[in-house]
């Protein structure tokens, strides 16, 4: 919706031409006699980051008013667009692109994704267009303008939020009909992921070699570095592998997409550890549930780093990695799976001990946590919803034991 607006935004810029500072009536004189003195002023739009989902369309605001100079020969002002990054402590500034006189040069690896869309034909709306987005597109982004020895600037921040995953059933590799599919990652507090999610991750360097559902019921996997049994349609080369569009009742594995936490997943490790029904009782102590698989990968994308196996809703054990290191399960960071045999099939039994990761919805009143806990009983329907230990009381269930 942000997104949309922004696009909103630089349209109608487009159509009225140089835009008025925003500002309060007592101030609006004096901006205007700063603005015409100095001959060029940046317009500052909107407050906080833009937020925008991997693979969508993003627009940065960049807008400004440009006034002739008495006595000054007419010069086309230069736009230069580029990305912060903090490097052994110091920023340094990645081209993107610079416009000038009609003319816009894209840096390498940006080339094919980015635009300015009102750009010449409204030479003071520099509004970039960005996408389709991918995870590493978070960050900082810098709108500079200079004209002669004039120099206005604006900073943009840019959070890209959703993550893409793999899902396997509990107990076998490939065992999951398009249906099926599409339930398991609406269990998990996703949605199946469309073609654009799962090319925006491989960019991003996610590679895995399961074949997996996807929205447009075609099968896919993709693979940065090609290798034996992973060559599929594309040989040797890199590249997202397709299968085709599929018989909905053939089974595969699923590619899911979850897009917003909306709470905090957090860890839980007791000095005697838990089993499954335990996990979701010692969850439930804390207003909390067991986290979904989603939700787990969600936290990890947003920075959650924990090398302690733990209990989630489906019943599977898994841990999530931001800085590999010796026993966290491999060299590069994710969200680490236990399974039961070296073939990576088969959740552990519900009897086994581990830890746990619960999940705490944001900005729910106790009085609506009861009431959705009633209404979605101990199966759970309402996934992703924290039950306090007392929302089963008048239900007669009885208590997990740990």
């Amino acid at each position: 919706l942000e997104s949309l607006l922004l696009l909103v935004l630089w349209v109608l810029a487009s159509q009225s031409g140089p835009l008025s500072t925003f500002s309060t009536p007592g101030t609006q004189d004096a901006t205007a006699a700063a603005t015409a003195e100095k001959g060029l002023h940046m317009q500052k739009v909107g407050s906080g980051s833009v937020r925008a989902a991997l693979a969508e369309l993003v627009a940065l605001p960049c807008l400004f008013t440009l006034w002739p100079r008495p006595g000054a020969a007419r010069e086309a002002p230069r736009i230069k667009w580029t990305k912060v990054r903090t490097a052994s402590g110091q920023r340094q500034d990645l081209p993107i692109l610079v416009a000038k006189d009609n003319v816009v040069r894209v840096a390498k690896g940006w080339q094919g994704r980015v635009s300015l869309p009102a750009y010449p034909r409204h030479r003071v709306n520099a509004t970039l267009l960005l996408g389709p987005l991918r995870a590493s597109d978070s960050g900082l982004y810098r709108c500079q303008v200079v004209r002669g020895i004039e120099d206005e600037q604006d900073l943009v921040p840019l959070e890209v939020t959703g993550v893409v995953f793999h899902y396997r059933a509990a107990q076998d590799r490939y065992s999951l009909t398009f249906a099926e599919a599409q339930e398991a990652c609406r269990l998990n507090s996703a949605t199946i992921a469309a073609p654009r999610h799962l090319q925006a991750a491989f960019e991003d360097g996610f590679d895995n070699c399961d074949a997996g559902w996807l929205s447009d019921r075609t099968v896919r996997y993709p693979i940065t570095q090609s290798r034996p049994g992973c060559y599929g349609d594309r040989s040797s080369l890199p590249g997202v592998r397709n299968y085709g569009r599929r018989d909905p009742r053939e089974l595969y594995d699923v590619y899911c997409f979850a897009r917003e936490l909306g709470g905090e997943v957090f860890y839980v490790g007791l000095a005697r550890r838990l089993t499954l029904a335990g996990a979701r009782a010692q969850c439930r102590r804390q207003g909390a549930v067991l986290a979904s698989v989603g939700q787990l990968h969600l936290a990890w994308h947003e920075g959650l780093d924990q090398c302690d196996p733990g209990w989630l809703a489906d019943g599977s054990v898994r841990y999530p990695i931001q800085t590999p290191r010796r026993r966290c399960g491999g060299p590069v960071p994710g969200v680490r799976t236990v399974y039961s045999f070296a073939n990576r099939t088969r959740f552990p039994a519900p009897g086994e001990r581990y830890d746990a990761y619960c999940f705490r919805a944001a900005n729910l009143k106790s009085k609506e946590l009861s009431l959705m806990c009633k209404l979605g009983g101990k199966k759970n329907l309402f996934v992703g919803r924290p039950c306090p230990l007392g929302a089963f009381s008048s239900m007669g269930g009885a208590t997990a034991q740990v």
